[in-house]
């Protein structure tokens, strides 16, 4: 909480998480809640109030069929006041399969993975396709490449989903990262990300207030978008220590 004369906030979030994992088979559960209250006072006779909250259950089974090939599915609960959504649930099962066998994971690995399932929605207000509630089957297809040496780490995906009962509502997405070490305790490390996006279908219908704009308070339609960020890393010495000393805190 923090806040002044003239505006406050409060945020609350909880993140929960769980996994099991075997030579054949592998169990994921997480579990996100966040909520975000903002107050401002405009002038005497103006307040804005900002109001935000989600959360999401997630859980992901996955059974190995050798060292190359694996099956699984996953599952998924969500709720966003910003996306539109009031809840929506999900279910997809996947085959994946490794050109490399997984026992060689930590070094390199190049998978392809496809996906088809169905999501219901129930949208907190009417869309822009005059929607409240529907259901859409959609599949993907996602091709991951990881290789680990000693100069370093480098990493990619790509990702391409479509509605299967209208076609040409899609998204593409793109990224990278990397982890160059360019001599004894100095590294340079990157990642990007970019989405080419035609599938927003949960947008309000009524505009939105500028308020809401100026807030982040609701989802705006867009056909991408992107994010970078780089930065060098330095250490030097040794990060193991035998010594505990707790004092002034470090």
């Amino acid at each position: 909480m923090s806040g002044e004369k003239t505006s406050s906030n409060h945020s609350y979030r909880v993140n929960l998480s769980s996994s099991r994992v075997t030579e054949q088979w592998k169990f994921n559960f997480g579990l996100y809640g966040n909520t975000n209250q903002s107050t401002f006072q405009i002038s005497d006779d103006v307040t804005v109030k900002s109001d935000t909250n989600s959360w999401n259950f997630s859980s992901l089974a996955v059974k190995s069929l050798g060292p190359k090939w694996s099956y699984g599915a996953r599952t998924s609960i969500n709720h966003s006041r910003f996306s539109n959504t009031d809840r929506s649930i999900g279910a997809f099962p996947a085959f994946e399969f490794d050109f490399f066998p997984y026992s060689e994971s930590t070094v390199r690995s190049l998978t392809v993975q496809y996906s088809v399932g169905a999501t219901t929605y129930k949208y907190r207000e009417l869309t822009i396709y005059d929607k409240l509630e529907e259901t859409v089957p959609s599949h993907a297809i996602n091709t991951s490449l990881g290789l680990r040496a000693p100069w370093g780490s480098l990493g990619g995906t790509a990702n391409i989903s479509q509605h299967l009962n209208h076609t040409d509502r899609y998204r593409i997405s793109l990224s990278g990262n990397a982890d160059i070490r360019l001599f004894k305790g100095f590294s340079f490390d990157v990642y990007s990300q970019y989405d080419k996006i035609g599938d927003q279908i949960g947008l309000r219908k009524e505009d939105a207030t500028t308020e809401e704009v100026l807030l982040r308070l609701r989802q705006r339609a867009t056909g991408y978008s992107y994010f970078v960020n780089f930065g060098i890393n330095y250490s030097f010495g040794s990060i193991f220590n035998s010594t505990v000393n707790p004092r002034f805190g470090y």
